[in-house]
């Protein structure tokens, strides 16, 4: 990963580059992305998302089941990252599993309150989509939250990153995590403009029938395939491309 921009040509209204996935896939500021995979990958596998941001003094939170915050702590270590010194003085978070969806979303505004009152340059979000199960938060109010969190990314310098396992995630579940995020990383391709997404006042309106309705559409034209689901979503992701100098 690297912080600096390495696009001249990018339009000046463009929101600016934040970092790259694996030095390659552009982020841009106040991005909430998708990442949808298949198999226990596990987000520890963004850890150097994490550390390069604490490098950079951001304030960097890691929301996953507790049996997994020994792995990122590991990973964060084999970085270099003082992991005791950040989690010290709040720049480094694990949120604890908590089955109140309110009280997350509490904590959520408290964590971006408190990085912009400690000035801190930018936030950055990780998150293992499979946490909620265990913590006991019912599902289609995770997937609330979620919709509210693209409040607080548009709000402060910030990105978050929310992994999914495609394999383990049943197909409604699924639905909701490409419905609430604008952009979506899938098979190693970035749908920085998800034609599936819904925004937040408007998902947050919307009964669970009608949520999930386009999307349902989607997958039977599809023949019910997820794989072919994820390749119809990456081909709006080539689509998206820019052409090659331009």
């Amino acid at each position: 990963m690297k912080g600096e921009p390495r696009l001249p040509d990018q339009p000046p209204t463009s929101p600016p580059i934040f970092t790259y996935l694996n030095d390659e896939t552009p982020l841009r500021c106040h991005e909430h992305i998708a990442i949808l995979h298949r198999g226990q990958a596990g987000a520890v596998r963004w850890a150097g998302f994490v550390s390069e941001g604490l490098r950079l003094g951001n304030w960097c939170c890691y929301l996953a089941p507790a049996l997994l915050h020994h792995d990122m702590l590991t990973r964060l270590r084999e970085f270099g990252v003082d992991v005791e010194r950040h989690l010290g003085d709040h720049t480094l978070q694990f949120q604890q599993e908590m089955p109140d969806p309110d009280r997350l979303r509490d904590w959520a505004q408290s964590f971006f309150a408190e990085a912009e009152i400690a000035h801190a340059p930018a936030v950055r979000w990780l998150e293992e989509g499979i946490w909620p199960q265990p913590a006991g938060i019912p599902v289609p109010r995770f997937f609330e939250f979620h919709a509210r969190l693209n409040y607080l990314v548009k709000h402060y310098p910030s990105v978050a990153l929310c992994q999914y396992d495609v394999e383990n995630l049943e197909i409604p579940y699924l639905f909701s995590a490409i419905a609430v995020h604008r952009h979506l990383l899938v098979e190693g391709t970035l749908v920085r403009d998800n034609p599936f997404y819904i925004p937040a006042e408007k998902f947050l309106s919307m009964n669970l029938e009608d949520r999930d309705h386009d999307l349902r559409e989607v997958f039977r034209e599809v023949g019910f395939d997820v794989e072919r689901l994820l390749s119809t979503l990456a081909g709006y992701g080539h689509l998206q491309r820019p052409p090659v100098g331009s």
